[in-house]
């Protein structure tokens, strides 16, 4: 009881991120993350003499004839990497406390973001930096009509507003948005404006793949220069730690090579 249950939840509960973690496990890996978090939060509680889950100390604990260290320390970085509680002490310790790691702000600064204003504009300005970075070719960005895209016997590449998605489907399960996006990638194809297109076939079309990762990823940068910014103004940080002051830099820097990297996506 002397944690408070944000720190006990990394671990039980049903929301817990160790729970979501386990969601595939099976075998003798099933549910390893509850199981690393359990051994954790033993570790951090008392008995110890400095109060932190060492990779030894884990692997001995865990494992078993169907489990090998691997599986540990991977479960373990997992872990780690997704909690709120859990840091790291060290080279190879872990340590559940009651005081938050900087994810936990990263995560509410990150909920916080506002989509017109800051995510939906970095999107497109990064998307647009990413083509247009040792390009060759000419590259119409985002057209809202097809008469935005010239009509020219020279290899274009024409890149949509991030905001759609193609999907692989030609059969009604595609669906009706699917449907009405092919439908205007044609009619542009056929048509520039009101006038037949002389040249279709020097036009390469560029789409995003389905899903959130690109606005996961560059909404996680957000975040993380934010908070960057807050601890350089000093209205954050007094209640962290210097390790996960440090870092910081190396967060941001990390977090916007992963959204460039998605970028080609």
């Amino acid at each position: 009881s002397r944690y408070p249950s944000g720190s006990a939840a990394e671990h039980s509960g049903g929301n817990s991120h160790a729970r979501a973690l386990d969601a595939d496990t099976k075998g003798g890996l099933r549910n390893i993350h509850r199981r690393v978090g359990t051994t954790i939060l033993f570790e951090s509680s008392g008995g110890q003499v400095d109060k932190v889950a060492h990779l030894p100390e884990l692997r001995f604990a865990l494992g078993e004839p169907e489990v090998d260290t691997t599986s540990v320390d991977n479960a373990v970085f997992a872990l780690e990497d997704k909690s709120y509680f859990i840091r790291r002490v060290g080279s190879d310790g872990f340590k559940i406390g009651h005081q938050a790691t900087m994810k936990k702000v990263v995560s509410d600064r990150r909920a916080s973001l506002d989509e017109e204003s800051e995510t939906r504009p970095t999107l497109r300005a990064l998307v647009l930096k990413e083509f247009d970075r040792g390009r060759t070719i000419p590259i119409v960005p985002f057209p809202a009509d097809g008469a935005a895209v010239q009509d020219t016997p020279r290899l274009t590449l024409v890149v949509l507003d991030p905001d759609q998605e193609w999907t692989p489907a030609c059969d009604a399960a595609a669906g009706k948005v699917n449907g009405s996006l092919r439908g205007q990638i044609a009619e542009w194809m056929r048509q520039r404006g009101k006038s037949p297109r002389l040249y279709p076939g020097s036009l390469v079309w560029c789409l995003k793949k389905p899903g959130r990762d690109l606005r996961d990823k560059v909404e996680l940068w957000l975040a993380w220069k934010r908070v960057n910014k807050e601890i350089a103004e000093g209205t954050l940080g007094g209640d962290f730690d210097r390790a996960d002051r440090a870092e910081i830099v190396t967060k941001v820097a990390d977090a916007e090579e992963a959204a460039k990297d998605e970028v080609w996506g």
